[in-house]
C-alpha cells in the first residue's frame, strides 16, 4: 500500500488542509518502505473520527438552519397533520355522514397535490441553473446536506411504512389504546418533520449557489409564496377532516380559525413576493440583464 492511499480515510477538506503534513509524518515512520499494520489502523481510526466529527457538525448546523427558518413552524404542523392521516383513515363513519369524510379527504388530497405541483414547478424553474451548477463541479458543496436529508427521508419512510402496517392489522380502537403505536406515530412525525426541514435547508443552500436570471428569481419568489400558502392550508383541511370524522364542533372551530389565519397571511406573502420580484426585474432592466 502506498502511504498516500492512507489519506483517503480522512475527509477531502481535511486532506486539502493537513494532508501533506500527515503524509510527511507517515513517510518518516515507514518500516522498510511500507506502513506497518499499527500505523494503518491508527490512520484509519483517526480518519473515521474526523469524518464522524465533521458529519456531526454538519448535522448540528443543518438542524440550526432549519430551526432558524421562518418555515419551521409550518413544517412542524404539516408533518403532524400528515401523520394524523393514519388515524383518520382507520375511522369509520355512519352512512349518513360518510359523504362529509369523503369530501374532506378529497379536499385535503387536492391541496397536497397542488402543493406538490408548486414544488415541482419551482424545481423546473431552477433546473437549467442547477444543471450548470453541477457541471461546474458544485456537487461537493451540497453533497453533505443532501445526504443528511436523504437519510432522514429513509427514516421517515420507514416510520410511515410501520404505521401503514399497523393501520392494516389494528382497529381504530386498538390504535388509540396501543401505547407503542402512539409513540411510533410521534416518532414517525418527528422523522418526517426533520426530513422536510433538512430538504428545505438543502434547497435554500443550493439556491444560494445558483446563478438564476432575474425572471427566474422573481418566478421562484412567487412560487415559494404560493407553496407556503398551499402548505399552510393543509393544516385546516386536515382538521376539517378530523372534525367530520369525530363530529366535533371544537375541531371545526379550530379549522376555521386556521383557515382565517391563512386568509390573512396569504395576501401579504403574495404581495411581498410580487414586490421583490418587481424590484429584481427593475434592477435587471437598469443594468441591461434579463
Amino acid at each position: 500500500m502506498k502511504p498516500a492511499r492512507l489519506l483517503r480515510w480522512y475527509p477531502r477538506a481535511w486532506r486539502d488542509q493537513y494532508g501533506e503534513e500527515l503524509l510527511a509524518l507517515i513517510q518518516d515512520t515507514l518500516d522498510e518502505g511500507r506502513p506497518t499494520w499499527r500505523l494503518r489502523l491508527g490512520v484509519a481510526w483517526g480518519g473515521l473520527r474526523e469524518r464522524g466529527h465533521r458529519t456531526g457538525q454538519a448535522g448540528k448546523a443543518a438542524v440550526k438552519r432549519m430551526a432558524d427558518s421562518w418555515a419551521s413552524p409550518l413544517i412542524v404542523v404539516v408533518g403532524l397533520a400528515a401523520v394524523s392521516i393514519t388515524w383518520n383513515l382507520k375511522a369509520s363513519l355512519p352512512p349518513a355522514r360518510a359523504w362529509q369524510g369523503t369530501a374532506a379527504l378529497d379536499t385535503l388530497a387536492g391541496i397536497m397535490a397542488f402543493t406538490g405541483v408548486c414544488v415541482l414547478a419551482d424545481a423546473l424553474v431552477a433546473a437549467p441553473a442547477f444543471v450548470a451548477f453541477l457541471r461546474e463541479g458544485g456537487w461537493p458543496k451540497i453533497r453533505r446536506r443532501v445526504a443528511w436529508a436523504a437519510g432522514a427521508t429513509l427514516a421517515a419512510g420507514g416510520g410511515m411504512a410501520w404505521l401503514a402496517l399497523g393501520l392494516r392489522s389494528m382497529s381504530f380502537a386498538q390504535m388509540n389504546r396501543s401505547l407503542a403505536y402512539v409513540i411510533g406515530a410521534f416518532a414517525a412525525a418527528l422523522a418526517l418533520i426533520v426530513a422536510l426541514g433538512l430538504w428545505a435547508s438543502a434547497a435554500r443552500a443550493t439556491a444560494k449557489q445558483l446563478e438564476l436570471t432575474p425572471r427566474a428569481r422573481a418566478a421562484q419568489l412567487l412560487l415559494a409564496a404560493v407553496t407556503g400558502i398551499a402548505a399552510l392550508t393543509i393544516v385546516p383541511a386536515s382538521i376539517v377532516w378530523t372534525a367530520a370524522i369525530q363530529s366535533s364542533l371544537a375541531w371545526l372551530v379550530v379549522a376555521v380559525a386556521n383557515l382565517a389565519l391563512a386568509g390573512v397571511v396569504a395576501p401579504r406573502m403574495i404581495g411581498r413576493a410580487l414586490r421583490k420580484g418587481r424590484r429584481l426585474r427593475l434592477r435587471a432592466a437598469a443594468s441591461g440583464r434579463r
